[in-house]
């Protein structure tokens, strides 16, 4: 899940509330030791620490005493109704409790990131105080279920500073992704809210354990470019970091070093997004393809880049391949997945029978099997799914009708088991997500039949490092709400045009499930699903779906030229304009926002759309377009998303660059002008590092590329036994709000928008990688690399 409305249930999404795998360390206290585990011990309060051979070198823990106001790895974790926040403190981590919940780990703070070796003894020693008496629990134990614990204690915290320490030994099997963490809520809590708990000066030692050397960081190149390359034939832009005032000489030097371009720069000046005093270096006048080159502006230079045609030719077939990847209800294996690491045993396959959640008021079970994961977890949200399969079916729709590379998407072209059945591969891709949202469906007989359920996922968050077939948590289909069954109507009907030469039967199938949708919706305009979330998933909630009921009707229409739905759509509102504000942001759509995609259908596909009609869509298409284009024409790394009015970036942003790419690139297909072929270069040279933090936003892509997304299965950097994310993965990107607790650590708080990020998988509030982000993505780089073929 990927939207700032899921913020109520953000805490617990990662795998970490209830029975999450968050405690973060330990608050233990003075006095009332307890010993539990095997050959636990702890010391009385006061006690001396027991001797370390090197004390330097032996503690596990990657931050101790805080005095580089930094807290990382340390974070908290609150799960609902429990609440509050940490920050350093005149050189002390400091947790304030605004509220303790019902159970002790509601409230508590961890660090992970470390090894607890089978043989190896440990001993625990920190100092610790609160604003009011009350208890703590640290532990030493797994991050995850069954959350089995090596040590643990419960002490009683005063006002003024203390020293408490403890000892165990390791009789258990390696654990390589332990935690630390103190549970400071629930009836244990003994103060009243709002309380304060500090710690300092914390080590855990294991006299067997070296620490190596922290890697340095390394400072983003001053000169931020495309770190994939440039096209030939379009804009090529770099942007510098630089307090000059002036304009400065550039060289562009090429894979032998010899300067094959000069010029000056222009001086942009400050920009508000990334806090940069900016230049930019125009290098479009050359276009000579290679390999290698290197903007030099003094001492500084760039990332190497490429000059070719040829850049995004792998990259749009790694966008897609992330479908495959995160499909539901099958073996997921050699040679598609790539490298043997990433294949897996099929997930989930009790999906095929899933119940209606207990006190949902159904009690039947669907076929919610099939379909792709949402995001990081492994729920499946039908209003997420629906726009995702859209892109993917609008990309098949645009290129058989406006552009000229459906071959590149036919049968054989992507690596999938069904490539060779005759089929364009980017529909069986497409397909595999239709037969889940279908299938959640509500059946004839039932009540509210013809309505679709709006999600279903685990009854109860799961932790980091898990596969799909490894979650053996129960799952449960939610409530039908609206804004679902209006999703499928409209993709439904989309369908129903597509696949009637392709599976005549498949297109009826989808035809009746799209009006069967239609007119449940009608009959229940007004079930909308219930803000905050539930256990296990984030909530989706939409109280306006008037743009769906447009939508809907849009698809219905140009599948049927039924007049019932060209009236719906003449008579909205909405048919007065493209939109360009999704929640105050500059865009189009996203998985709330979606009339967009109805009148961009509309656009396109022709027959019961007569011309004039279709010219004047065109024509708010490129309207739209030019605001994008200057949008970046207003930003130092010309990027195609601004600052809302507040200053900040939302979550997603990189979501909204992609959105109005597409856009953008639709308005070149209808009018064929190079301004908006380079405004979609722009976005894409923003996300492949032309950016202030050097960061390309693609795993597998880049100098700089992105490593650790948020994700269960590819978690390698929380658990070595799993794989890294394959290539071709796009992140969320900068967020202001930095919603999770490992953000909120990274010594990010006030950042300027377009730093506010950290390529972490525990960052998932700017770091989640998602099916609604990778499909506009898998769109626009297929267009930039048709276009690059002309």
């Amino acid at each position: 899940m990927n939207d700032l409305l899921l913020k109520q249930s953000i805490l617990r999404r990662t795998g970490r509330v209830s029975a999450l795998t968050l405690g973060a360390l330990a608050l233990t206290a003075a006095g009332c030791a307890t010993s539990q585990g095997p050959g636990a011990e702890t010391a009385p309060s006061g006690a001396a620490p027991g001797a370390s051979a090197e004390p330097a070198q032996t503690n596990l823990l990657k931050a101790s005493d805080f005095d580089d106001n930094k807290s990382l790895p340390w974070t908290t974790s609150f799960t609902a109704p429990g609440a509050g926040s940490a920050e350093v403190k005149n050189g002390a981590y400091c947790v304030t409790v605004t509220n303790k919940g019902a159970n002790n780990w509601d409230a508590q703070f961890r660090h992970r990131e470390m090894v607890i070796q089978k043989g190896h003894s440990y001993t625990i020693q920190y100092k610790a105080w609160a604003s009011a008496p009350t208890k703590a629990r640290p532990k030493v134990g797994m991050a995850g279920p069954p959350y089995e614990e090596y040590w643990s204690d419960t002490v009683v915290l005063g006002t003024e500073p203390k020293t408490y320490t403890g000892k165990f030994s390791m009789a258990k099997a390696d654990d390589p992704t332990a935690e630390l963490a103190f549970h400071i809520g629930g009836e244990m809590a003994s103060a009243k809210e709002p309380f304060e708990v500090c710690i300092d000066d914390i080590r855990l030692d294991d006299p067997e354990f070296r620490a190596s050397a922290p890697a340095a960081a390394e400072a983003a190149p001053k000169i931020a470019v495309n770190q994939v390359g440039y096209l030939p034939g379009a804009v090529k832009i770099a942007s510098v970091s630089n307090a000059a005032t002036a304009p400065l000489a550039w060289e562009l030097l090429d894979g032998a070093g010899k300067a094959v371009s000069r010029g000056q720069t222009r001086v942009f000046g400050k920009d508000g997004a990334s806090g940069d005093h900016v230049h930019i270096i125009d290098f479009t006048a050359f276009s000579a393809p290679g390999q290698g080159y290197v903007l030099k502006v003094g001492d500084d230079k760039s990332f190497p880049f490429d000059i070719g045609a040829d850049i995004y030719q792998q990259l749009k077939y790694d966008a897609l391949a992330y479908f495959y990847h995160n499909r539901s209800g099958i073996e997921i294996k050699m040679p598609y997945a790539g490298k043997p690491e990433l294949a897996r045993p099929a997930g989930h396959l009790h999906d095929k029978s899933t119940r209606c959640l207990q006190g949902s008021g159904c009690d039947y079970a669907l076929d919610a099997s099939r379909g792709w994961y949402d995001a990081g977890d492994h729920g499946k949200y039908v209003v997420n799914g629906g726009i995702s399969v859209w892109t993917l079916l609008n990309w098949y729709e645009r290129t058989k009708h406006l552009g000229t590379s459906s071959a590149d998407f036919a049968d054989g072209k992507l690596s999938i088991p069904e490539n060779k059945n005759g089929v364009p591969d980017i529909l069986d891709e497409a397909r595999w997500e239709l037969e889940f949202l279908m299938g959640m469906q509500v059946s004839e007989g039932k009540p509210l039949a013809g309505m679709v359920h709006h999600k279903m996922h685990d009854d109860a968050w799961t932790g980091l490092g898990l596969a799909p077939h490894e979650d053996k948590m129960n799952r449960s289909l939610h409530k039908p709400s609206t804004a679902a069954t209006l999703n499928v109507a409209a993709v439904g009907a989309q369908c129903a045009r597509i696949w009637k030469t392709v599976d005549a039967a498949f297109s009826a199938r989808c035809l009746k499930s799209a009006e069967r949708a239609w007119a449940a919706a009608k009959q229940n305009p007004a079930l909308y699903a219930p803000p905050g979330g539930d256990k296990g998933g984030g909530p989706y909630d939409d109280t306006d779906v008037k743009d769906e009921i447009y939508w809907a009707a849009a698809e219905l229409f140009v599948t049927t030229g039924k007049p019932e739905y060209k009236q719906v759509v003449q008579s909205s509102p909405l048919n007065a304009r493209f939109p360009t504000e999704v929640d105050g942001v500059a865009s189009s759509m996203n998985w709330k926002v979606t009339d967009a995609l109805g009148q961009i259908s509309m656009a396109i596909v022709p027959g019961n759309v007569d011309a004039v009609w279709q010219q004047q869509l065109r024509g708010r298409i490129a309207k739209a377009a030019d605001k994008y284009l200057a949008v970046a024409d207003k930003e130092g790394y010309r990027t195609l998303v601004q600052q809302t009015p507040a200053g900040k970036y939302e979550w997603g942003s990189n979501s909204f660059v992609l959105n109005n790419m597409l856009v953008v690139a639709l308005a070149h297909d209808v009018t064929k002008q190079q301004k908006y072929l380079d405004g979609v270069v722009l976005g894409m040279d923003y996300l492949l590092g032309r950016n202030p933090l050097g960061q390309s936003y693609v795993t597998g892509y880049g100098d700089k590329p992105l490593e650790n997304p948020h994700h269960r299965f590819w978690a390698h950097q929380a658990n070595s036994k799993y794989p890294k994310a394959p290539p071709g993965a796009v992140s969320g990107g900068p967020n202001s709000s930095l919603q999770d607790p490992h953000a909120q650590s990274a010594g990010l708080k006030g950042c300027v928008a377009q730093r506010c990020f950290v390529d972490h998988i525990e960052a998932w509030s700017v770091n989640e990688i998602t099916i609604n982000w990778n499909a506009p993505f898998a769109w626009v780089t297929a267009f930039l690399d048709e276009k690059a073929k002309k």
